[in-house]
């Protein structure tokens, strides 16, 4: 036998819906699709028939609002929250978690900046440290120059290099 349509069994969950906070809120589409992935994800897991599965998914794909999508997954382990839960101190709790997220985001892209700045120094220093050692060569190539023009021993063992040399390449041909 079934129960009338106006039964007390009928109309506990519904009067409990309709006193929760933001149950009469409309759902967006991103929270019809959250909780159809994770009926997928109980179904692919095998805690749900393909009858149960197609129901209740066409249920949440129906929802216009939170008290509509209550008991999809109430019978199903919680592996995240099932619903977006009500805020808990309404606007003003609201508005502190969105401080916290903000704040989170700063955190974040304050953390990436000074990553950035440290690569940068780090590109930069390389690049002085090349520029530093060019430098050095040139002033070593410059002493080493001025030494040579000033110095009558370099001049002398220069001279004796080049003599032996030339002595060395002419004597191949003598002693054919």
């Amino acid at each position: 036998m079934s129960s009338p349509a106006g039964s007390p069994q009928q109309a506990a969950p519904a009067l409990r819906r309709a006193s929760w906070p933001g149950s009469q809120m409309r759902v967006s589409d991103a929270e019809r699709t959250a909780i159809a992935d994770r009926l997928a994800k109980h179904f692919s897991d095998g805690r749900l028939d393909e009858s149960e599965f197609s129901e209740r998914l066409d249920r949440a794909m129906r929802a216009t609002t939170m008290a509509d999508l209550t008991g999809l997954l109430s019978d199903l382990p919680d592996s995240e929250p099932a619903l977006p839960q009500p805020p808990a101190g309404g606007r003003r709790h609201q508005r502190k978690m969105l401080k916290i997220q903000v704040e989170r985001e700063r955190l974040r892209l304050k953390h990436e900046r000074r990553q950035q700045r440290k690569a940068t120094h780090r590109q930069r220093t390389r690049s002085l440290g090349w520029l530093v050692l060019l430098a050095a060569g040139v002033v070593l190539a410059i002493i080493v120059a001025n030494a040579l023009r000033h110095s009558i021993g370099a001049w002398l063992v220069l001279g004796l290099i080049a003599f032996i040399w030339l002595r060395r390449g002419h004597s191949g041909y003598r002693g054919s």
